[in-house]
């Protein structure tokens, strides 16, 4: 049965029942190696963290599930199938339909017991008084133990009566000891598992420190069920005494290299002097092996591409340590050491020891993956005919990989860097986004080229890769042997025409995005910053073009037209970064930074242009008073566009972003000192000099924040 409970108690510490997320066992964005067998080979985080606990708990709550069911299948003669024995034993439903009465007797043992051996919070006074006195239940356990006929019946209820009194220490100890026959026929079941975890616990529980943990090695095989338990309770090793108890009782050298392997587990070991310990004892143990790899594992980060992992391994150490060693199989000591020497970048020893590796492995994948990754390491420059040579070796290697897809995408992080390094910045882009093409990352330009890449022959077999890589995402289909654009990236151009100003080229792609409803009126000019009255508008965007339309044609007519360069000021303000509209202008908006830094500036510019011409125009001083404050507002966009900082993209190292040093500061005084420090404010100034006795400014001064800012920093 699961045991959730049992295990918890047996072996966790109290800082591993924190909650915690999913783990990925390989926290790596590439690795090259293939798993191994042995428990907590493929695991190279610190094990005794929660969320790697706890993952490894899940996967072998599943495990021992999966297990236990095929037991009772094969035992009820494989009349039922899994789903129907899980009813069964794990539900207790429909047991009317098992012939076996001492079957059904057991599986309701189980639900009886259960409660006193799980630990549920929640359970009230009543429900447990309700429970079953414990000690029957035990009693019933070991009576049936010595009744029932069935041996593999007898050895469950000798598990049932084991727990049962390891959790109410009704002495353990005394009934394994009685019992313990049971364990010795040969046949292997998860049963047996079971019962020496709890043996062990039992064991320690009673103050047998020692003797408990080296029962609990025991199950540090690939062959148990429940190989976790050994590990996570060899923490109660502690003293340097107890250290060489536990090596007294080791009856060969191979058990004693399981201690130091077990040791090394822990993050704070001396890994190379468990090693050598190891090595000492016996040249050819698996458990070097075990360890090695575990080392050679956490190293993989070198091919991380995050600038902050740190990358501190002691490679040089590691690499005079093992060319000391000599055993009979060097296996992975020369896939350690051309891994470890391609980290220093020595690639002639590399090579050197690769080309052993191939003589004595030629059809390890492993062996395979190294050459290409060094093959890959060494390339300084990237033609067509480099392109073709990629493409066959990631095409050969990736039929059989066996991690993810780490050496194709691998191979994209190369030759992007390559592409960079010789300017081929459109390859770039091409390797950058292999896996997933987001269309948020396209202006004009990059669309288009993409467009024609996409339509014309590929010169190599890695371009004709790209192609059916983005190909399988439809974002182009073919009509008349020429590309189109599909409807998501019709409207991403047609707000990328907008971004650009180029109203009626939007207009004329008679996108699909036309018919959506403008949430805020782009013409508005309103006190709040963003020009949001939170009111939904019923303009489409096709209308809204063609009014902006109109107001252009008139402008042109009348260039000094104060209405019609209000209206298109505010247009062009609420399409920037900074106004109600600009969803129009991007796919996807950041709340903190820009990235088309020279648009913003330009929509900002021409709105501060055309709010001058209206300004100097009207008359009316109620209309001046509101002009001058969409200046003071463009004035402040013009601020944070003019002293954004400029930093690199997390994901697209290509892109820069604008980071608004003011959205660190909204309504902080510091951001504003450094605004009328650096001569801007004079919009400001202006409403409260020459506008002070206006409606509009009352109103202004009760609900812009910005305002009452700037005058509170300015005095």
């Amino acid at each position: 049965m699961i045991l959730r409970a049992l295990i918890l108690s047996l072996v966790i510490k109290l800082s591993l029942l924190a909650c915690a997320d999913g783990w990925d066992y390989n926290q790596k964005e590439f690795v090259f190696l293939e798993n191994r067998n042995i428990p907590f080979s493929n695991i190279s985080e610190e094990i005794n963290s929660a969320n790697v606990y706890n993952t490894i708990l899940w996967a072998y709550e599943d495990k021992n599930k999966e297990e236990n069911l095929k037991e009772w299948q094969k035992e009820l003669k494989n009349k039922y199938t899994l789903k129907e024995i899980e009813e069964f034993v794990y539900k207790r439903k429909n047991l009317e339909r098992l012939e076996n009465k001492e079957i059904i007797e057991y599986i309701n043992l189980v639900e009886k017991q259960e409660k006193h051996v799980t630990f549920n919070y929640y359970m009230s006074d009543v429900e447990k008084a309700k429970l079953k006195d414990y000690n029957l239940l035990l009693n019933k356990a070991l009576n049936k133990i010595d009744s029932v006929n069935s041996s593999w019946l007898k050895l469950r209820y000798f598990y049932l009566a084991l727990r049962l009194a390891h959790f109410k220490q009704k002495e353990p100890l005394k009934i394994y000891e009685k019992y313990k026959y049971l364990l010795e026929n040969s046949e292997k079941t998860i049963v047996k598992d079971w019962i020496l975890g709890l043996y062990a616990g039992a064991l320690v529980k009673n103050k047998e420190v020692v003797k408990g943990v080296y029962e609990f090695s025991k199950l540090f095989d690939e062959s148990k069920i429940n190989s976790h338990l050994s590990y996570y309770n060899f923490f109660h090793i502690k003293t340097n005494e107890q250290w060489k108890e536990l090596l007294s009782l080791a009856n060969t050298n191979e058990e004693k290299t399981k201690f130091y392997a077990l040791r090394a587990l822990n993050e704070n070991s001396n890994i190379l002097e468990e090693l050598q310990n190891i090595y000492t004892l016996d040249k050819n143990s698996k458990w070097f092996d075990f360890i090695l790899f575990r080392e050679l594992l956490n190293t993989q980060h070198f091919f991380d591409q995050n600038p902050e992992i740190v990358r501190n391994f002691p490679y040089k150490k590691y690499i005079e340590f093992l060319n000391t060693i000599k055993k009979e199989n060097m296996y992975l000591v020369n896939l350690s050491l051309a891994y470890f020497n391609l980290y220093e970048k020595n690639y002639q020893e590399s090579s050197k020891i690769l080309d052993e590796l191939i003589k004595n492995y030629p059809n390890s994948h492993e062996v395979k993956t190294l050459a290409y990754i060094l093959y890959l390491e060494q390339l300084q420059n990237v033609d067509t005919k480099i392109e073709n040579d990629i493409y066959e070796k990631m095409i050969d290697l990736t039929k059989n990989e066996t991690n993810s897809t780490s050496i194709h995408d691998y191979t994209f992080v190369v030759l992007e860097k390559l592409y960079l390094k010789q300017n081929y910045k459109f390859n770039a882009f091409l390797a950058n986004h292999i896996n997933y093409l987001d269309i948020a990352v396209f202006d004009l330009e990059l669309l288009e080229k993409f467009r024609i890449f996409m339509e014309n022959p590929k010169e190599s077999k890695i371009k004709e890769h790209f192609a059916s890589k983005f190909a399988k995402q439809e974002l182009l289909k073919k009509e008349n042997n020429t590309f189109v654009l599909n409807e998501n990236l019709l409207n991403a151009k047609t707000k990328l025409l907008i971004n650009n100003l180029k109203f009626q080229e939007a207009l004329n792609l008679n996108a699909s995005i036309l018919n959506e409803k403008v949430q805020f009126n782009p013409f508005n000019g309103l006190i709040r910053g963003n020009n949001r009255s939170g009111k939904q508008d019923t303009m489409s965007v096709k209308e809204f073009l063609e009014k902006l339309l109109v107001i252009e044609k008139e402008l042109e007519k009348n260039p000094k037209s104060p209405m019609d360069n209000y209206l298109f000021a505010n247009v062009l303000y609420n399409l920037s970064y900074f106004g109600n509209s600009n969803i129009l202008t991007t796919v996807h908006r950041s709340v903190y930074s820009f990235t088309d830094y020279d648009l913003q500036k330009e929509k900002i510019d021409k709105a501060i242009k055309h709010y001058t011409i209206a300004l100097e125009e009207t008359q009316e001083k109620e209309f001046k008073a509101k002009i001058t404050y969409m200046l003071a507002k463009v004035e402040l966009a013009l601020f944070d566009i003019n002293f954004s900082q400029k930093t690199q993209d997390y994901v697209n190292k290509e892109l820069n972003r604008y980071d608004l040093e003011r959205f660190w500061y909204y309504g902080n005084e510091e951001a504003y000192m450094k605004y009328i420090k650096n001569d801007y404010g004079k919009y400001f100034d202006s409403l409260k000099k020459d506008y002070s006795d206006t409606k509009y400014y009352k109103e202004l001064i009760k609900e812009c924040s910005n305002l009452r800012v700037y005058e509170k920093s300015k005095r």
